[in-house]
């Protein structure tokens, strides 16, 4: 899950009506898209229906929302999907976002942006309000602990939903198929990041002859239960070593340390004053190198007693509830919670086994640890055998070695398939194109 956190608020915000058309019998009907930024960038928009239970088709359906960007007819080689990642947001404006990156390359796609199942304006699931301090929080004491666990039994208990079960990365890439039979293509072409970049690999599984390009960008490991994924603590403590070197060296402007050690002992005394918000706060920072100024500032205020633009929108985002935020916590919370790997409140041991968790990563008083409560008192799991990785496809993996993701998964993932590529770039970061634009580029032009 936390993998995945760069885009948490950011996608949730995005989130917003953009379909006018329809599918028929006889294809699609593109339209003017709602959203704003769609239609000055001259995108169209369609809705897509998709079976919700893909064993049963002509059952219960899901409207999926469709943008498009469109290629230059004259150099026009297929579509291009997309997803930013997640789980929990929308994708349709995610074109608009690539499109300065793919640069002349856009003019061979259409670029196609995707609400997937239950976020956006694709028939969004609803837990009822959900406050993201409830759910997204670090625990790294018993008594918060037990308060957190408390707040995440109530969050989900309010999610009745019925079609919350369909809630699967291998049910989006069954969508995935059927919108690229909506739009008359044999093949199609791919790019994913993160939670993103897990789904264009889950598709490449079931469905190997519809790929022409794929390229899958700060991958995980996909066949792990997400309740394996969280077992990257150690990987955010040395993310704030290297933070904390390099605001040592910048003392004399933010005045939080001129060690390491120092820098370390102040953020101890900032979380103090809540051992489950701030260490969020900080950590949303930590995952790209690029944000090393935005944490400074950051905690400069809090120190401070002040606030930035950054700080103040996060936390607001944080503490209150919204429509919108409420609806990305519910999908996604439901498409991480689903898989069977997670421990069960209700089976014996089911808490301890997280509590575990936390003291395993609490030597030498970490900052950081992740546990995730709401998974232990979900009620659906998928029926689905797990998903085994392995073909031929031709795929290219982008990977920031540093990423607090392990690149040991990037690796064994590329293991597994034979026709794969694997690139990084020595860096943290996670979600690497913007700093490996060529080789993507050059790979999805030839």
């Amino acid at each position: 899950m936390w993998r995945r956190t760069a885009v948490l608020v950011a996608i949730a915000l995005a989130a917003g009506g953009v379909t006018a058309g329809a599918s028929t019998a006889g294809g699609l009907r593109w339209g003017e898209c709602a959203d704003e930024s769609l239609r000055a960038a001259g995108a169209d928009c369609t809705t897509v229906v998709v079976p919700l239970d893909h064993l049963q088709p002509d059952g219960r359906v899901v409207r999926l929302a469709v943008s498009r960007l469109k290629a230059d007819p004259a150099k026009r080689r297929g579509v291009l999907l997309t997803n930013p990642g997640g789980p929990g947001g929308p994708g349709t404006t995610y074109p608009l976002d690539l499109k300065p990156l793919l640069g002349e390359v856009a003019q061979q796609y259409d670029v196609i942006g995707i609400d997937p199942r239950f976020m956006g304006a694709s028939d969004p699931v609803d837990c009822g309000p959900i406050r993201l301090r409830d759910v997204f929080r670090s625990s790294l004491t018993r008594a918060d602990f037990n308060k957190a666990s408390k707040l995440a039994a109530k969050a989900v208990a309010g999610c009745k939903d019925d079609r919350l079960p369909y809630a699967s990365i291998r049910n989006v890439a069954r969508d995935m198929d059927v919108i690229r039979g909506a739009l008359g293509e044999q093949k199609i072409s791919y790019y994913g990041v993160s939670w993103g970049a897990d789904l264009g690999v889950v598709y490449s599984q079931l469905f190997p002859r519809r790929v022409d390009r794929m390229v899958v960008d700060s991958v995980t490991d996909v066949e792990g239960s997400e309740y394996h994924h969280l077992a990257t603590g150690e990987r955010a403590e040395a993310a704030f070593d290297e933070w904390a070197a390099w605001v040592a060296w910048r003392d004399d402007k933010y005045h939080l340390g001129r060690t390491g050690m120092q820098v370390r002992a102040t953020i101890k005394r900032i979380k103090s004053l809540d051992s489950a918000t701030l260490p969020w706060a900080l950590q949303s920072a930590l995952g790209d190198e690029k944000d090393h100024e935005v944490m400074a500032r950051n905690v400069r205020a809090l120190l401070d007693g002040k606030s930035t633009d950054e700080l103040d929108g996060w936390l607001q985002q944080y503490f209150t509830t919204t429509p919108i935020l409420s609806r990305f916590a519910a999908a996604s919370i439901a498409f991480t919670c689903n898989d069977n790997g997670w421990p069960r409140a209700d089976a014996p041991g089911g808490l301890s086994a997280y509590w575990r968790d936390v003291v395993r990563t609490r030597e030498s008083e970490p900052l950081f640890h992740t546990t995730f409560l709401p998974c232990a008192f979900w009620r659906y799991h998928t029926s689905e055998a797990e998903l085994v990785i392995g073909n031929d496809v031709p795929m290219l993996i982008v990977q920031a070695e540093r990423d607090n993701i392990p690149l040991g998964w990037a690796q064994a993932l590329h293991a597994k398939l034979p026709n794969s590529t694997l690139k990084t770039v020595d860096r943290r970061a996670h979600g690497v194109y913007e700093f490996m634009s060529t080789t993507v580029n050059d790979y999805l032009a030839r």
